[in-house]
């Protein structure tokens, strides 16, 4: 069963999406890819929202996720999130379970 990880900034954070875009995204399906990640996908929120990003990332399965997060590569991913935010992510990650 595969699964998703749900990296999401509060609103406030001063949120470069130019470098997020073009250079942690791709840092992070060059570092992950190995381990299982499918795709990712970025939301921008509204003014109005709690949130002013989203990120979510596809995993072949929960072991896939793990075997990232257990990586060398973890600390190379986190390490660049202060290269574009002032403030850390929220981290979710769960297995699918339903999906049409």
């Amino acid at each position: 069963m595969s699964a998703t990880t749900t990296v999401i900034y509060e609103k406030g954070t001063d949120f470069k999406m130019d470098y997020y875009l073009k250079t942690h995204m791709p840092l992070v399906q060059e570092k992950w890819a190995e381990f299982g990640l499918k795709s990712w996908k970025v939301l921008k929120f509204p003014d109005d929202s709690p949130y002013t990003v989203q990120a979510t990332l596809e995993w072949e399965s929960m072991d896939s996720f793990k075997k990232a997060a257990g990586s060398p590569s973890l600390q190379a991913v986190m390490d660049d999130v202060k290269n574009f935010a002032d403030k850390p992510p929220k981290l979710m990650t769960g297995e699918l379970v339903g999906s049409q």
